[in-house]
């Protein structure tokens, strides 16, 4: 009885941060290792519906209760949209409820919130990207058990992760391989530990029908070379995005300072996202690397493309543009693109 009691307290999740973005952490790894917490993931990965009947209480999906879809507000003539959080994230951080607030104001949605926090705590990172490997097929039961139900249409499914959560996706996509979905968005997608990995071990352009990337804090803790089919760079792509320098953070807030100046540029891919979804014709690129830091390429540069929400699924290659330093980033406000 006490070794079982042990074991719950110091595999349990602990808030180490509170506030708008709150970080999460355990005593253990969660794991295969001789002293992590060991993974069930049934219990370990919940997936959390909300739709605009139930925009805040996430209604569980169990893939072994397939009444549990029935019992929700799941509409299979809605689009279904799947976000997967990052390093010690949950389905309540910043990012997951940014995403499921701008779809659920833009529209009928069912949106399915991905939680795999018990698997992704601080400081364990390494144990988190060993996990990765293990909740993509995890995601891509959920996708089968979906489809398997008539509720979703595989071309018309979009996936969409955030750092750890872009890999997980890239996972799932190979895991459900030769089948593919019809869009995953990769958010920074995560760097550390998976640069040297090859095509099969990150988020590559051939895990879906179309592959969008955004690049803001490439070459730490995000990739900076391309990984999809359309890859956007805004600012450069590089980690000191505007409004991330130490001097803007510290106008901000002093008891943040830290997090917000190492994660601030690498945060910023699922904010501009988030702001793409409430403003589509908000974020155009271009063709021209006008604002690459390393590429000098005389060059016009022309808006070519939207970045997020209303990318073109046919558009393909690398795309760069400028933002604001703080909300709303958005820098086109005429409401179209044109060349």
């Amino acid at each position: 009885m006490v070794p079982l009691l042990l074991t719950s307290l110091l595999c349990r999740l602990i808030v180490v941060r509170k506030g708008e973005n709150p970080l999460l952490a355990t005593a253990f790894p969660a794991g295969t290792c001789s002293y992590c917490c060991p993974i069930d993931v049934d219990r370990d990965i919940e997936y959390l519906l909300f739709t605009r009947r139930n925009p805040t209480c996430g209604a569980t999906l169990n893939i072994s209760d397939p009444y549990s879809l029935r019992k929700s507000y799941f509409n299979d003539r809605h689009p279904t949209v799947i976000f997967i959080h990052g390093y010690s994230e949950s389905a309540t951080s910043g990012s997951a409820t940014a995403i499921r607030d701008v779809y659920l104001r833009r529209g009928e949605y069912n949106l399915i919130l991905v939680d795999w926090a018990k698997l992704a705590g601080l400081p364990w990172y390494v144990t988190a990207v060993r996990n990765t490997r293990t909740v993509g097929p995890q995601v891509a039961r959920l996708v089968n058990w979906l489809d398997a139900q008539g509720a979703v249409s595989l071309a018309n499914l979009h996936v969409i992760g955030f750092s750890l959560g872009a890999e997980i996706a890239g996972f799932m996509g190979k895991a459900l391989a030769p089948r593919k979905i019809g869009r995953i968005t990769g958010l920074d997608a995560a760097y550390p530990l998976y640069m040297n990995t090859g095509n099969d071990g990150h988020l590559t352009r051939s895990d879906a029908m179309f592959v969008d990337v955004i690049h803001t804090d490439g070459g730490n803790f995000g990739f900076l070379s391309p990984l999809g089919h359309a890859d956007f760079y805004p600012n450069g792509g590089t980690p000191v995005q505007p409004g991330c320098n130490l001097e803007s953070v510290i106008r901000r807030s002093m008891s943040r300072l830290i997090n917000q100046y190492i994660v601030c540029g690498h945060n910023r891919a699922w904010m501009l996202y988030a702001e793409s979804v409430t403003n589509p014709f908000g974020f155009s690129a271009s063709r021209c690397p006008k604002w690459h830091p390393s590429i000098r390429v005389a060059c016009r540069w022309t808006p070519d493309v939207l970045m997020g929400f209303a990318v073109d699924s046919r558009v393909r290659g690398q795309f760069y543009l400028r933002t604001n330093a703080q909300k709303p980033f958005a820098r086109n406000t005429t409401g179209y693109i044109g060349k």
